[in-house]
């Protein structure tokens, strides 16, 4: 069991580390586009890309949303043209939400200012502490 004094360090150490990637994403955001996108909306398109068209139930699953809530994402979206949904002749009552080209589109550039991001963060360090990072990283997501 932790000490009341290792436990004050973590928290001092998380809110620094907190801080610190803060100031990071910001200094390497600034000049990038801004998408205008909600973390769930990203998350739905990464999730139409990796999957392909879904119904509502498996979007909800994986974004971890309310059917409510998933509807309300998936109505936004269609509302700037980055989803559509389609009904199967076959179930007329399930819904299939499918990416758009605007919807891949969008998908592919955001991914590439992610990774330019990675990279601006990455380039400063040497190739052994950027393995070192990446396995701290993976340790902390539990994917190690």
């Amino acid at each position: 069991m932790p000490k009341e004094s290792d436990s004050k360090s973590l928290q001092e150490m998380a809110r620094q580390l907190m801080r610190d990637l803060e100031v990071l994403t910001r200094q390497f955001l600034a000049g990038q586009r801004t998408w205008e996108l909600s973390r769930s909306e990203t998350a739905l398109l990464r999730f139409l890309t990796d999957h392909g068209p879904s119904t509502m139930s498996d979007i909800s699953n994986d974004l971890g949303l309310a059917l409510s809530s998933t509807t309300g994402v998936v109505d936004a979206m269609v509302r700037r043209k980055l989803v559509e949904r389609a009904r199967p002749e076959v179930d007329r009552r399930t819904v299939i939400v499918a990416l758009t080209r605007s919807g891949r589109t969008m998908h592919d550039h955001f991914l590439a200012d992610r990774t330019a991001l990675g990279v601006g963060m990455l380039e400063p360090l040497s190739p052994v502490e950027r393995r070192k990072l990446l396995a701290l990283f993976r340790k902390m997501a539990n994917r190690d």
